[in-house]
């Protein structure tokens, strides 16, 4: 069992190299077959995957992936949870089913379990890169750091992964640390700072081929721009990132950018502009999170 346990980590683990924020890149791996979309290559792959085998184990952390880029939270959580009691699982697939797990009790709101599981993860992924090395860890040991609430450590994290990985040309790496450096400056303050940051995370990403990278990082830098009234920077950037998107697996992601432009507008005092980007949004695909917005430019517009 040990060997075998061993084999597949070390399988996963070569396979995942290129890894972006998470474990598993399903971008990546759906550029095999983009004749049909992602998630039903993905669930088709694993449908004629061995289970158990160590191609199953990869396949399914990409639908993960999947579930958590589109910010399926419940899915995601529907799906890692028949895993979680498992002591017999790949070490790193493992960890993949806490880290998914945890983030997606933190988004649903169970913040107690969703540490529990993130310190479980943070525990193997440092044993995990303790091991092998991979750039790649430190970020997402990073990432866990932030998302519960320990900035300082996180951002400490990530200056040592420069530090030692900064000569690296892979750009999945420049873009994933630039994006949580980022994030750590925006949440302590410092929105100069995280534009900085959110500006070299895309020109490494724009380097590549990942539509849904390539549209979060001009996505997030769009809104930096806004957060300092950069209105005209925004309402660019914002525009540009709908070029990178797909109108059925990004909708949700495309209405809250199109809210967005309808709202850098009208902050603009641009009001005939922002009713036109108002308009476009379909109220249907506007989230919780996003509904006060939407009912706000309503009522102005």
């Amino acid at each position: 069992m040990k060997k075998k346990l061993a084999l597949l980590l070390l399988g996963l683990s070569s396979l995942n190299v290129s890894a972006s924020e998470n474990f598993s890149d399903h971008e990546m791996f759906c550029e095999q077959q983009p004749q049909i979309s992602c998630l039903d290559y993905i669930n088709q792959q694993l449908a004629s995957s061995e289970l158990g085998s160590a191609r199953w184990y990869e396949i399914k952390s990409y639908q993960f992936d999947y579930f958590y880029d589109k910010m399926e939270f419940q899915t995601l959580k529907d799906s890692t949870e028949p895993f979680i009691s498992s002591e017999e699982l790949p070490v790193v697939f493992q960890v993949q089913v806490y880290f998914y797990y945890a983030k997606s009790m933190h988004y649903l709101g169970d913040f107690e379990t969703g540490r529990k599981y993130a310190t479980k993860a943070f525990e193997k992924l440092q044993a995990i890169f303790d091991s092998f090395g991979n750039p790649m860890r430190m970020v997402e040991l990073a990432n866990l750091q932030y998302v519960f609430g320990n900035k300082e450590t996180a951002l400490h994290i990530l200056d040592r992964a420069e530090r030692r990985f900064g000569k690296s040309k892979d750009p999945i790496f420049h873009f994933e640390l630039a994006s949580n450096k980022a994030n750590v400056f925006h949440s302590l303050g410092d929105v100069d700072g995280a534009l900085a940051s959110r500006q070299i995370a895309a020109d490494w990403i724009l380097k590549t081929n990942h539509n849904r990278k390539i549209s979060v990082a001009l996505g997030n830098l769009a809104r930096t721009h806004q957060l300092l009234a950069n209105y005209e920077q925004a309402d660019a950037v914002y525009t540009q990132s709908l070029k990178y998107m797909d109108s059925d697996s990004d909708r949700h992601v495309i209405a809250i950018y199109t809210l967005r432009l309808a709202e850098i507008n009208w902050q603009a005092g641009k009001p005939e502009q922002a009713l036109k980007w108002y308009k476009q949004v379909h109220k249907e695909d506007i989230r919780q999170s996003h509904a006060k917005l939407y009912a706000h430019l309503g009522n102005v517009l």
